[in-house]
C-alpha cells in the first residue's frame, strides 16, 4: 500500500516501567501515549520490555550447572509481571491506541505458558493488534528467562503512515534479520532497546543508512530510585544512579539524526518525517533492489512457526493441525440475491467463485470486479486458500483456522470445496488475521511478503 501521508509525526518514549507492577506500568504507558499524541504523533514507540520490565542486574540464581530456590522465586515474580498476547494488557494498550487514534509499538515481556518472550507489539489507531514480533535471539543471560522467537513473527505492517517493523535490541546486529525486513519494505524501522552504550547511536544510524529507512529508537531510562525496595542490587555499581541512561533518537534514511539522542532523562522525542526522503535516499542505494547481487548472494527466510510438538491423528488435541495457507491474489465480493433468482452469467465469471442456493437466498462469492451495479454485496474481501488437498478424514481444519482469527476479534467468511478450504477476511482486517494465524503456528505465504 502506498501511504497517503506526505509528512509523518512520530514519537519515541524514553522512560522506565514500574518493575513487577504491570497495572501501574500500563497507567504510565497511557499517560506517555497521551503526551505524545497530544503533540500530534501518529506513531508512538515504547522501549524494549517496557511492559513486564527489564530486570537489570538480576542473575536469577543461575550459575553453570546450578540454580537456586531464590532464583526460581524471582522468575515466578517476573512471570507474573508478564502479559498474555492477546489478553487484558493488550486490550488496555489497544484502548489507549484507540483513544488517541495513534499507532503504538510497545516492547513487552510476553507470557506463553511457562515460557517468556521479549516481544514488540504493533497496534493500529482503532486499537487492533496488527503484529507481534518475538526477539529471535536473547542476549547472554537473557536466554535464561526468555525463549527464542521464530520466523513467523517478523511482521512489517502496512499502515497509512508507512510500513512499520520492529527489531529488538541486539537483533539490530543481525545483518540477515535486517535484510529480511528491508526485503519486506520496512520504512519506519522501530529499534526498541535497553542498550544505552555509546555504540548504540552509531548502530541505528548505520541501520538507517543501510536500509534507507527511518529508524525510531526507543530506549528505557531507569534510575536506581525506580527499583522496588526489595530489588536485589548486589550486581549493580554502588555509585551508578542511571542504571539504563537512554540514548533514544530518530534517524533519517541518510543516517542523519533528526531527534536526540537524549541521555539521563525521561522524555518523549517528537519528530516530523518527510516520506519523500525514502525515495530520495534509495536513488543510490537499495540493498534489496538495484544494489543487490542475487546472482552472488541470496537469503532464504523460514517464515514458519517452530512447533515443538505436533499431534497426528483425529482429532488434534489442541489448536488443530499446522496448515499452510496461500493468499489468492485480488479482491472478492460476497453477494446476496433473492432465493428464486436465476444464476446470472456474471456470477460464474472469473477463475474463483462459489454459488450456494438455499430456501432463503442465493449467495455468491466472486471476483469483486465481476459484480454489476445494484447488486447487494459486501466488497473488499481478501482470500487465503489452504494448500494441498485436505482429505475428508482430516478433522478440525476450519476450527484450526477460525479459532485464532476469532480470538483476535476478526470476522471471517469460509468457503469449502471438495479438496480444500478458503478463508475470506475483509481487507482492512487481513493483516491482523494473517498475524493471528501465524501466531497459532500456521504458515501464510503472501506474494509480496
Amino acid at each position: 500500500m502506498t501511504s497517503a501521508v506526505a509528512t509523518v509525526r512520530v514519537a519515541v518514549v524514553q522512560a522506565a516501567p514500574v518493575l513487577f507492577d504491570t497495572t501501574r506500568t500500563l497507567d504510565r504507558l497511557a499517560a506517555l501515549a497521551a503526551d505524545a499524541a497530544g503533540r500530534g504523533a501518529g506513531l508512538v514507540v515504547f522501549p524494549e520490555a517496557f511492559v513486564g520490565g527489564y530486570p537489570k542486574g538480576l542473575d536469577f540464581g543461575v550459575s553453570l550447572g546450578a540454580r537456586t530456590p531464590e532464583g526460581r522465586d524471582v522468575f515466578r515474580r517476573y512471570h507474573e509481571s508478564a502479559v498474555d498476547v492477546p489478553g487484558p494488557a493488550t486490550e488496555r494498550i489497544g484502548a489507549v491506541a484507540r483513544t488517541h487514534r495513534a499507532h503504538l509499538v510497545v516492547g513487552v515481556v510476553e507470557r506463553a505458558g511457562g515460557t517468556l518472550y521479549c516481544s514488540a507489539l504493533t497496534f493500529g489507531p482503532d486499537g487492533r493488534l496488527l503484529g507481534t514480533h518475538r526477539k529471535l535471539m536473547p542476549t547472554a543471560l537473557e536466554r535464561v528467562v526468555w525463549g527464542c522467537g521464530d520466523g513467523a513473527t517478523l511482521p512489517v505492517v502496512d499502515t497509512p503512515l508507512g510500513r512499520v517493523g520492529a527489531v529488538i535490541c541486539w537483533e539490530n546486529y543481525m545483518p540477515l534479520l535486517r535484510t529480511a525486513l528491508y526485503a519486506k519494505g520496512v520504512e519506519l524501522y522501530c529499534a526498541v532497546t535497553v542498550d544505552d552504550r555509546e555504540t548504540w547511536v552509531p548502530t541505528v544510524r548505520h541501520v538507517a543508512l543501510e536500509g534507507r529507512c527511518f529508524v525510531l529508537s526507543a530506549c528505557q531510562a531507569l534510575r536506581r530510585t525506580d527499583l522496588p525496595p526489595d530489588y536485589p542490587t548486589g550486581r549493580l555499581p554502588t555509585d551508578q544512579d542511571w542504571l539504563i541512561r537512554g540514548g533514544s533518537c530518530v534517524v533519517g534514511p541518510l543516517g542523519q539524526l533528526i531527534a536526540g539522542p537524549a541521555y539521563e532523562e525521561e522524555c518523549v522525542l517528537v519528530a516530523d518525517l518527510d516520506r519523500a526522503d525514502l525515495v530520495r535516499a534509495k536513488f543510490d542505494l537499495d540493498v534489496v533492489g538495484h544494489y543487490a547481487r542475487p546472482d552472488v548472494f541470496q537469503l532464504t527466510v523460514n517464515g514458519a512457526a517452530a512447533r515443538p510438538v505436533t499431534f497426528t491423528g483425529n482429532p488434534e488435541p489442541a489448536g488443530g493441525p499446522p496448515l499452510t495457507l496461500l493468499e489468492v491474489a485480488g479482491r472478492f465480493a460476497v453477494c446476496r440475491l433473492p432465493a428464486g433468482a436465476a444464476v446470472p452469467a456474471w456470477e460464474t465469471a472469473g477463475d474463483v467463485f462459489s454459488v450456494t442456493r438455499t430456501a432463503d437466498e442465493l449467495s455468491v462469492v466472486c471476483r469483486e470486479t465481476a459484480v454489476p451495479d445494484g447488486v447487494t454485496c459486501e466488497p473488499d474481501w481478501r482470500a487465503l486458500r489452504v494448500a494441498g488437498a485436505m482429505p475428508f478424514t482430516l478433522v478440525g481444519v476450519l476450527a484450526a483456522l477460525t479459532a485464532p482469527v476469532a480470538r483476535a476479534g476478526v470476522g471471517v467468511f469460509a468457503v469449502s470445496t471438495f479438496d480444500t478450504d478458503y478463508l475470506l477476511v475483509k481487507a482492512e482486517r487481513f493483516l491482523e488475521a494473517v498475524a493471528a494465524l501465524r501466531a497459532a503456528g500456521h504458515r501464510v505465504e503472501q506474494p509480496d511478503a
